[in-house]
């Protein structure tokens, strides 16, 4: 029985990692100044075709800044914000409650003293 409630919450943590959606943003300098804020996380595809995935930190008139990097607005092709999808994080997560207490209701006994 324990072994299925330790599966439930590995599944659980590793499905928790899926519960992310990219929103795509306009690519243009003045909009992204107001659209991209700092913690938001960011993948910036660059006009020379290399992908660049940072928390930005900081933001200012040359680009955005984090993780040690450091993209010019003029540099960006494309770009889109991460963010955690809350509504199905938590319907994940009641999910794997309730299948964790119906394994654990319907696991029975289970303690016998092996004679």
């Amino acid at each position: 029985m324990k072994r299925v409630a330790h599966l439930l919450v590995v599944a659980a943590c590793l499905a928790m990692l899926g519960c992310m959606t990219t929103q795509p943003l306009p690519a243009e300098p003045t909009q992204l100044s107001q659209t991209v804020h700092p913690k938001d996380r960011v993948a910036v595809v660059t006009k020379d075709g290399q992908t660049h995935k940072f928390k930005v930190d900081t933001i200012d008139a040359a680009g955005l800044h984090g993780a040690g990097q450091n993209v010019a607005f003029n540099d960006i092709e494309s770009i889109s914000r991460e963010k955690v999808d809350a509504g199905r994080t938590t319907l994940l997560a009641v999910g794997v409650a309730a299948a964790a207490a119906l394994a654990a209701s319907a696991g029975g006994g289970g303690g016998g003293s092996g004679y």
